[in-house]
Protein backbone atom coordinates (compact mmCIF):
# COMPACT_ATOMS: atom_id res chain seq x y z
CA UNK A 1 0.00 0.00 0.00
CA UNK A 2 2.76 2.35 0.88
CA UNK A 3 4.77 1.47 -2.54
CA UNK A 4 1.59 2.69 -4.07
CA UNK A 5 1.37 5.97 -2.73
CA UNK A 6 5.02 6.34 -3.65
CA UNK A 7 4.31 5.76 -7.76
CA UNK A 8 1.57 8.25 -7.94
CA UNK A 9 3.99 10.96 -6.39
CA UNK A 10 7.14 10.48 -8.65
CA UNK A 11 5.14 9.97 -11.95
CA UNK A 12 3.69 13.41 -12.17
CA UNK A 13 7.85 14.75 -11.16
CA UNK A 14 9.28 12.90 -14.02
CA UNK A 15 6.86 13.98 -16.37
CA UNK A 16 7.67 17.41 -15.50
CA UNK A 17 11.76 17.07 -15.50
CA UNK A 18 11.49 15.37 -19.29
CA UNK A 19 9.56 18.42 -20.34
CA UNK A 20 12.26 21.20 -19.03
CA UNK A 21 14.77 18.70 -20.33
CA UNK A 22 13.38 18.54 -24.30
CA UNK A 23 12.79 22.62 -23.69
CA UNK A 24 16.27 23.25 -22.96
CA UNK A 25 17.91 21.49 -26.38
CA UNK A 26 19.04 24.23 -28.62
CA UNK A 27 17.04 24.99 -31.90
CA UNK A 28 18.40 22.81 -34.98
CA UNK A 29 19.47 25.65 -37.50
CA UNK A 30 19.39 24.66 -41.49
CA UNK A 31 22.84 25.61 -42.52
CA UNK A 32 22.99 22.93 -45.07
CA UNK A 33 19.72 23.56 -46.99
CA UNK A 34 19.05 20.56 -49.66
CA UNK A 35 19.59 20.88 -53.19
CA UNK A 36 16.75 20.80 -55.55
CA UNK A 37 17.36 17.81 -57.57
CA UNK A 38 15.15 18.82 -60.35
CA UNK A 39 18.38 21.78 -61.26
CA UNK A 40 20.37 20.66 -64.53
CA UNK A 41 24.17 20.76 -64.35
CA UNK A 42 24.79 22.26 -67.95
CA UNK A 43 27.71 23.21 -69.81
CA UNK A 44 28.50 26.83 -71.45
CA UNK A 45 30.58 28.31 -73.69
CA UNK A 46 31.44 32.51 -73.62
CA UNK A 47 31.20 33.97 -76.95
CA UNK A 48 33.94 35.19 -78.87
CA UNK A 49 33.44 37.23 -81.70
CA UNK A 50 36.00 36.78 -84.28
CA UNK A 51 35.87 36.34 -88.47
CA UNK A 52 34.81 33.38 -89.58
CA UNK A 53 34.27 31.01 -92.97
CA UNK A 54 32.90 27.96 -93.37
CA UNK A 55 35.38 25.04 -95.44
CA UNK A 56 33.44 23.42 -98.46
CA UNK A 57 35.13 19.80 -99.40
CA UNK A 58 34.44 18.44 -102.09
CA UNK A 59 35.83 15.04 -103.41
CA UNK A 60 35.93 13.81 -107.14
CA UNK A 61 38.24 11.88 -109.52
CA UNK A 62 41.85 12.91 -111.27
CA UNK A 63 41.33 12.92 -115.17
CA UNK A 64 44.17 13.86 -117.89
CA UNK A 65 42.79 17.00 -119.50
CA UNK A 66 44.37 15.97 -123.02
CA UNK A 67 43.13 13.07 -123.89
CA UNK A 68 43.45 10.83 -127.31
CA UNK A 69 42.36 8.47 -129.07
CA UNK A 70 43.59 7.11 -131.88
CA UNK A 71 41.60 5.06 -135.01
CA UNK A 72 43.52 4.16 -138.05
CA UNK A 73 41.76 5.90 -140.92
CA UNK A 74 43.14 3.78 -144.20
CA UNK A 75 43.60 -0.06 -143.96
CA UNK A 76 47.10 -1.79 -144.27
CA UNK A 77 49.33 -3.58 -142.46
CA UNK A 78 51.11 -2.24 -138.94
CA UNK A 79 54.51 -1.75 -139.36
CA UNK A 80 57.08 -2.29 -136.81
CA UNK A 81 58.48 0.73 -134.54
CA UNK A 82 61.91 1.57 -132.81
CA UNK A 83 59.59 2.10 -129.88
CA UNK A 84 56.84 -0.13 -128.80
CA UNK A 85 53.58 0.91 -129.45
CA UNK A 86 52.52 -0.12 -124.87
CA UNK A 87 51.12 1.35 -122.18
CA UNK A 88 53.29 3.39 -120.34
CA UNK A 89 55.76 4.50 -123.02
CA UNK A 90 56.38 8.26 -123.46
CA UNK A 91 56.62 9.56 -126.75
CA UNK A 92 57.35 13.84 -127.09
CA UNK A 93 55.10 15.63 -129.56
CA UNK A 94 55.66 15.28 -133.14
CA UNK A 95 57.11 11.92 -132.31
CA UNK A 96 55.56 8.71 -134.91
CA UNK A 97 53.41 6.68 -132.97
CA UNK A 98 51.87 4.45 -135.50
CA UNK A 99 52.80 3.51 -139.17
CA UNK A 100 50.88 1.69 -141.42
CA UNK A 101 52.35 0.18 -144.89
CA UNK A 102 51.77 2.47 -147.84
CA UNK A 103 53.83 1.19 -150.22
CA UNK A 104 50.80 0.55 -152.50
CA UNK A 105 48.94 3.71 -152.22
CA UNK A 106 52.04 6.20 -152.69
CA UNK A 107 53.03 3.91 -156.03
CA UNK A 108 49.43 4.89 -156.94
CA UNK A 109 49.89 8.27 -156.31
CA UNK A 110 53.20 8.33 -158.21
CA UNK A 111 51.11 7.27 -161.57
CA UNK A 112 48.44 9.70 -160.76
CA UNK A 113 50.96 12.26 -160.94
CA UNK A 114 52.77 11.19 -163.87
CA UNK A 115 49.28 11.16 -165.62
CA UNK A 116 49.16 15.20 -164.22
CA UNK A 117 52.46 15.95 -165.72
CA UNK A 118 51.74 14.40 -169.45
CA UNK A 119 48.07 16.23 -169.09
CA UNK A 120 49.99 19.35 -168.30
CA UNK A 121 52.31 18.94 -170.76
CA UNK A 122 49.75 18.52 -173.46
CA UNK A 123 47.75 21.74 -173.29
CA UNK A 124 51.82 23.74 -173.47
CA UNK A 125 51.36 24.26 -177.19
CA UNK A 126 47.27 25.87 -176.89
CA UNK A 127 48.79 27.69 -173.92
CA UNK A 128 51.44 29.35 -176.16
CA UNK A 129 49.29 29.93 -178.88
CA UNK A 130 45.87 31.08 -177.20
CA UNK A 131 46.68 32.39 -174.03
CA UNK A 132 50.46 34.15 -174.04
CA UNK A 133 50.12 36.20 -171.49
CA UNK A 134 49.42 32.65 -168.79
CA UNK A 135 51.93 30.77 -170.20
CA UNK A 136 54.84 31.51 -168.93
CA UNK A 137 53.41 30.40 -165.46
CA UNK A 138 52.16 27.20 -166.76
CA UNK A 139 55.46 26.32 -168.55
CA UNK A 140 57.02 27.33 -165.51
CA UNK A 141 54.88 25.58 -163.01
CA UNK A 142 55.63 22.28 -165.14
CA UNK A 143 58.96 22.78 -164.90
CA UNK A 144 59.29 22.27 -160.90
CA UNK A 145 56.63 19.87 -160.51
CA UNK A 146 58.22 16.90 -159.28
CA UNK A 147 56.02 13.73 -158.24
CA UNK A 148 58.32 13.06 -154.74
CA UNK A 149 56.97 16.20 -152.95
CA UNK A 150 53.55 17.22 -153.02
CA UNK A 151 51.87 19.26 -155.66
CA UNK A 152 51.92 23.23 -155.41
CA UNK A 153 48.14 25.09 -155.65
CA UNK A 154 48.01 25.77 -159.80
CA UNK A 155 48.43 29.28 -161.53
CA UNK A 156 45.50 31.21 -161.00
CA UNK A 157 44.04 31.72 -165.58
CA UNK A 158 43.78 35.34 -166.46
CA UNK A 159 40.03 34.99 -168.14
CA UNK A 160 37.60 32.77 -167.93
CA UNK A 161 37.93 31.64 -171.45
CA UNK A 162 41.21 30.24 -170.07
CA UNK A 163 39.64 28.47 -167.01
CA UNK A 164 37.35 26.71 -169.54
CA UNK A 165 40.20 25.65 -171.52
CA UNK A 166 42.09 24.26 -168.47
CA UNK A 167 38.94 22.73 -167.06
CA UNK A 168 37.54 20.88 -170.26
CA UNK A 169 41.12 19.12 -170.36
CA UNK A 170 40.46 17.58 -166.86
CA UNK A 171 43.81 19.76 -165.37
CA UNK A 172 41.56 20.85 -162.07
CA UNK A 173 39.72 17.21 -161.87
CA UNK A 174 43.47 15.50 -162.17
CA UNK A 175 44.61 17.88 -159.29
CA UNK A 176 42.29 17.60 -156.79
CA UNK A 177 42.29 13.87 -156.95
CA UNK A 178 45.89 13.89 -156.42
CA UNK A 179 45.63 16.14 -153.32
CA UNK A 180 43.00 13.70 -151.88
CA UNK A 181 45.57 11.06 -152.06
CA UNK A 182 47.91 13.19 -150.72
CA UNK A 183 45.76 13.85 -147.86
CA UNK A 184 45.24 9.79 -147.50
CA UNK A 185 48.60 9.11 -147.75
CA UNK A 186 49.49 11.46 -144.63
CA UNK A 187 47.08 8.97 -142.82
CA UNK A 188 49.15 5.83 -143.06
CA UNK A 189 51.73 7.80 -140.54
CA UNK A 190 50.27 8.93 -136.96
CA UNK A 191 52.36 11.22 -134.92
CA UNK A 192 52.02 12.33 -131.37
CA UNK A 193 49.52 15.15 -130.98
CA UNK A 194 51.13 16.29 -127.68
CA UNK A 195 53.86 14.87 -125.32
CA UNK A 196 52.26 12.00 -123.05
CA UNK A 197 52.05 8.32 -122.51
CA UNK A 198 50.23 5.40 -124.11
CA UNK A 199 47.33 4.99 -121.64
CA UNK A 200 45.52 2.00 -123.36
CA UNK A 201 46.80 -0.28 -126.69
CA UNK A 202 44.86 -2.70 -128.73
CA UNK A 203 47.01 -3.10 -131.46
CA UNK A 204 50.29 -5.71 -132.24
CA UNK A 205 52.52 -4.49 -135.42
CA UNK A 206 52.03 -6.96 -137.77
CA UNK A 207 48.74 -7.45 -138.24
CA UNK A 208 45.92 -5.88 -140.44
CA UNK A 209 44.34 -2.93 -139.51
CA UNK A 210 40.84 -1.75 -140.76
CA UNK A 211 39.63 2.63 -141.07
CA UNK A 212 37.88 2.61 -138.03
CA UNK A 213 39.58 0.63 -135.88
CA UNK A 214 40.52 2.00 -132.12
CA UNK A 215 44.54 1.17 -132.04
CA UNK A 216 44.95 3.03 -128.73
CA UNK A 217 44.88 6.09 -126.48
CA UNK A 218 47.34 8.96 -125.34
CA UNK A 219 47.07 11.08 -122.57
CA UNK A 220 48.81 14.02 -121.52
CA UNK A 221 50.47 14.26 -117.95
CA UNK A 222 51.41 17.87 -117.51
CA UNK A 223 47.57 18.88 -116.76
CA UNK A 224 44.86 16.83 -115.04
CA UNK A 225 41.39 18.10 -114.53
CA UNK A 226 39.43 17.13 -111.38
CA UNK A 227 35.73 16.80 -111.64
CA UNK A 228 33.91 17.05 -108.26
CA UNK A 229 30.13 17.81 -107.18
CA UNK A 230 29.58 20.75 -105.03
CA UNK A 231 26.01 20.87 -103.69
CA UNK A 232 23.61 23.62 -104.62
CA UNK A 233 23.77 25.78 -101.54
CA UNK A 234 27.36 25.58 -101.47
CA UNK A 235 27.88 26.21 -105.27
CA UNK A 236 27.78 30.28 -105.11
CA UNK A 237 31.72 29.82 -103.28
CA UNK A 238 32.85 28.08 -106.72
CA UNK A 239 33.82 30.57 -109.33
CA UNK A 240 36.01 30.23 -112.29
CA UNK A 241 39.15 31.48 -111.79
CA UNK A 242 39.20 30.66 -108.23
CA UNK A 243 41.76 29.04 -106.92
CA UNK A 244 41.05 25.65 -104.87
CA UNK A 245 43.52 23.90 -102.21
CA UNK A 246 43.67 20.55 -103.47
CA UNK A 247 44.80 16.89 -101.03
CA UNK A 248 44.59 13.39 -100.64
CA UNK A 249 43.68 11.35 -98.17
CA UNK A 250 46.49 8.37 -99.46
CA UNK A 251 49.74 11.39 -99.97
CA UNK A 252 50.65 13.82 -97.32
CA UNK A 253 51.15 16.08 -100.70
CA UNK A 254 49.21 19.43 -101.16
CA UNK A 255 48.33 20.95 -104.68
CA UNK A 256 46.85 24.20 -105.86
CA UNK A 257 43.98 23.99 -108.45
CA UNK A 258 41.77 26.88 -110.64
CA UNK A 259 38.14 26.03 -111.36
CA UNK A 260 37.82 26.74 -115.66
CA UNK A 261 33.96 25.41 -115.76
CA UNK A 262 30.91 25.08 -113.88
CA UNK A 263 28.51 22.98 -115.02
CA UNK A 264 24.63 24.02 -116.26
CA UNK A 265 23.12 20.98 -115.36
CA UNK A 266 21.60 20.26 -112.06
CA UNK A 267 21.56 16.55 -110.68
CA UNK A 268 17.76 16.43 -109.43
CA UNK A 269 18.62 13.48 -107.23
CA UNK A 270 21.41 14.68 -105.17
CA UNK A 271 20.42 18.71 -105.78
CA UNK A 272 24.19 19.31 -106.37
CA UNK A 273 26.38 20.65 -109.81
CA UNK A 274 29.47 19.81 -111.51
CA UNK A 275 32.41 21.59 -111.21
CA UNK A 276 35.79 21.15 -112.79
CA UNK A 277 38.88 21.91 -111.43
CA UNK A 278 42.39 21.86 -113.09
CA UNK A 279 45.44 21.36 -111.84
CA UNK A 280 49.38 19.32 -112.29
CA UNK A 281 52.03 17.80 -110.37
CA UNK A 282 54.70 15.44 -110.70
CA UNK A 283 52.94 13.06 -107.67
CA UNK A 284 49.82 13.10 -109.17
CA UNK A 285 48.25 10.33 -111.56
CA UNK A 286 45.15 9.38 -113.40
CA UNK A 287 42.04 7.85 -111.91
CA UNK A 288 43.69 9.00 -108.09
CA UNK A 289 40.54 10.60 -105.73
CA UNK A 290 41.54 14.55 -104.53
CA UNK A 291 39.05 16.26 -102.03
CA UNK A 292 39.01 20.26 -103.28
CA UNK A 293 38.96 22.57 -100.12
CA UNK A 294 37.39 25.72 -100.92
CA UNK A 295 36.77 28.70 -98.27
CA UNK A 296 32.89 30.34 -98.16
CA UNK A 297 32.60 34.20 -97.56
CA UNK A 298 34.35 35.44 -94.15
CA UNK A 299 31.59 36.71 -91.65
CA UNK A 300 33.07 38.95 -88.80
CA UNK A 301 31.69 39.13 -85.37
CA UNK A 302 30.69 35.64 -85.54
CA UNK A 303 30.58 32.56 -83.54
CA UNK A 304 30.36 28.90 -84.56
CA UNK A 305 27.46 26.71 -82.53
CA UNK A 306 26.67 23.13 -83.22
CA UNK A 307 23.06 23.79 -85.14
CA UNK A 308 21.22 21.22 -82.91
CA UNK A 309 21.36 23.84 -80.06
CA UNK A 310 19.32 26.67 -82.55
CA UNK A 311 15.58 26.99 -81.89
CA UNK A 312 13.07 28.01 -84.52
CA UNK A 313 15.58 28.65 -86.75
CA UNK A 314 17.19 31.95 -85.48
CA UNK A 315 17.10 31.43 -81.72
CA UNK A 316 19.31 30.12 -78.76
CA UNK A 317 19.82 29.94 -75.59
CA UNK A 318 21.77 31.82 -73.15
CA UNK A 319 22.66 31.85 -69.45
CA UNK A 320 21.61 34.81 -67.03
CA UNK A 321 21.67 34.18 -62.97
CA UNK A 322 21.28 30.80 -63.58
CA UNK A 323 18.32 31.16 -65.49
CA UNK A 324 17.74 29.83 -69.46
CA UNK A 325 17.03 33.12 -71.84
CA UNK A 326 16.10 33.32 -75.26
CA UNK A 327 18.77 35.30 -77.78
CA UNK A 328 18.03 35.83 -81.29
CA UNK A 329 20.17 35.16 -84.05
CA UNK A 330 21.24 35.54 -87.84
CA UNK A 331 21.94 32.15 -89.39
CA UNK A 332 24.98 33.23 -91.34
CA UNK A 333 26.06 29.42 -93.16
CA UNK A 334 25.29 26.54 -91.61
CA UNK A 335 27.55 22.86 -92.27
CA UNK A 336 28.14 19.49 -91.27
CA UNK A 337 26.63 19.76 -87.67
CA UNK A 338 27.96 22.84 -86.94
CA UNK A 339 26.64 26.91 -87.65
CA UNK A 340 28.11 30.30 -88.48
CA UNK A 341 26.06 32.81 -86.49
CA UNK A 342 26.04 36.66 -85.60
CA UNK A 343 24.02 38.34 -83.09
CA UNK A 344 25.43 36.87 -80.14
CA UNK A 345 26.93 39.31 -77.24
CA UNK A 346 30.06 39.14 -76.24
CA UNK A 347 31.74 36.36 -73.88
CA UNK A 348 27.28 35.23 -73.50
CA UNK A 349 27.47 32.01 -71.97
CA UNK A 350 26.01 30.28 -74.85
CA UNK A 351 24.25 26.97 -73.80
CA UNK A 352 26.16 23.93 -74.97
CA UNK A 353 23.99 21.05 -73.49
CA UNK A 354 21.50 19.33 -75.31
CA UNK A 355 18.09 19.91 -72.96
CA UNK A 356 15.03 18.17 -73.52
CA UNK A 357 12.02 20.76 -73.45
CA UNK A 358 13.77 23.63 -72.03
CA UNK A 359 12.01 26.80 -71.78
CA UNK A 360 12.92 30.67 -70.62
CA UNK A 361 13.54 31.27 -67.25
CA UNK A 362 14.24 27.53 -66.36
CA UNK A 363 16.57 26.99 -63.35
CA UNK A 364 20.19 25.69 -64.33
CA UNK A 365 23.44 24.99 -62.60
CA UNK A 366 26.54 26.05 -64.78
CA UNK A 367 29.29 23.12 -64.60
CA UNK A 368 33.18 24.71 -63.63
Amino acid sequence: MKSKYIYLILSPLVIIIAVFAVSALPEKTAENPIEDKSILAVEVDYAKLKTLQNTIEVTGKLRAKDRYEIYAEVEGRLLPSAKKFREGNYYKKGQILLQIDQQERYMTLLADKSNFMTSLTAILPDLKQDFTESYPAWNQYLKNLDINKSLQPLPEPKTEKEKYFIAGNGIYSSYYTIKSSEEKLSKYTIYAPFSGVISKSDIEAGTAVRAGQELGEMVNLSSYELEVTAPLKDIEHFKIGNKVRLFSSELENEWTGTVIRIGNTLDANSQSVKVYIQTSGKTLKEGMFLTAQVNSEAYKEAVQIPRKLIFDGNKIYVIKNNKLALQEIEVMETFKSDAIVKGVPTDAAVLMTNIKNPYEGMKVQVLN
